[in-house]
């Protein structure tokens, strides 16, 4: 869950989750009720880590003008994840683009004020995530629908519609009540691996007066594991459109996924920042190697 702030406030506003394999037939009469799955599910996904991985990873990201954009991601020992562009279109930056990476990574090694703001910022985005989360088990009715075989062994493939008895509390959680869909969770672990969301009908924000969400969007999360103990998500596909304070239009299209998992040691912010600057020399020397095949997704 720490990951929030690799997407823009407003998605994550409206979002959250997931992973997944093969369809398979009819699932074996289950133990607990679908909801109560989920609701292991996301307390799982919930807690805390008793021993916190740091990684290094790729990110890729298709935004919405067809733009490939391509970060270099790194975990820092104070909790702070920092990125670092290094790819446009498959393409290493230029000696300018690369300075001005340079300029504003350094600022937040030198700006004490920046840094604060910017963990203040990563936190905020990860309690909204975590809000929305923890609201999925209350905010849905699930039930089974099948099982599959994946990566990590069985899946329980569950279908959910909005509970017509929630009342969401926040302006949020409001889109709930316009979205169905699919989750994935895997067993015996209780990770979420897919949860794809469609919205069926028009959601209003504030009446209708701060904005709307159309009927078509739709959201797909995928999570996997990076080692048996961390799982992460890998792959996020936003389709949405409406109005924002009845003149902005909304459109968001973005495909973006994450690649090339690396274990890190702890890294103070200074020593993350020097570390990115590394793997960006590199590949302005030597390109993107193997994941530049990711843009061809």
């Amino acid at each position: 869950m720490a990951r929030a702030a690799r997407i823009s406030i407003f998605v994550f506003a409206t979002i959250s989750l997931a992973f997944a394999g093969q369809q398979s037939a009819s699932v074996n009469e289950p133990q607990i009720t679908a909801n109560e799955l989920v609701r292991l599910a996301v307390a799982n996904e919930l807690k805390a880590e008793p021993a916190h991985p740091h990684f290094m990873y790729r990110d890729v990201k298709r935004k919405d003008d067809g733009t490939i954009q391509t970060k270099q991601m790194i975990d820092t020992s104070q909790g702070i994840m920092l990125g670092r562009i290094i790819a446009i279109n498959g393409k290493p930056l230029g000696p300018q683009q690369r300075a001005q990476e340079d300029a504003r990574l350094q600022r937040l090694v030198d700006d004490p004020s920046q840094l604060t703001a910017k963990s203040k910022q990563q936190k905020e985005d990860d309690q909204r995530v975590r809000t929305m989360v923890g609201a999925l088990p209350d905010a849905f009715i699930f039930e089974y629908s099948g099982t599959e075989q994946g990566k990590t062994g069985e899946i329980k493939v569950l279908k959910f519609r909005p509970n017509p008895n929630y009342n969401p509390p926040t302006r949020e959680l409001q889109v709930y009540g316009g979205m169905d869909g699919t989750m994935k969770v895997a067993v015996p672990q209780n990770h979420i691996v897919l949860l794809e969301a469609n919205l069926f009908r028009q959601v209003n924000f504030g009446w209708g007066i701060l904005g709307h969400l159309n009927p078509g969007g739709q959201f797909i999360i995928e999570q996997s594991a990076i080692t048996p103990e961390h799982w992460d998500l890998t792959h996020m596909k936003l389709n949405f459109t409406g109005k924002a304070l009845f003149f902005k239009n909304i459109n968001i299209q973005e495909d973006e996924w994450t690649t090339d998992y690396q274990e890190v040691p702890p890294l103070s912010v200074a020593e993350a920042v020097q570390k990115l600057k590394q793997v960006d020399s590199e590949i302005a020397a030597n390109g993107l190697g193997r994941s530049s095949g990711a843009a061809e997704r």
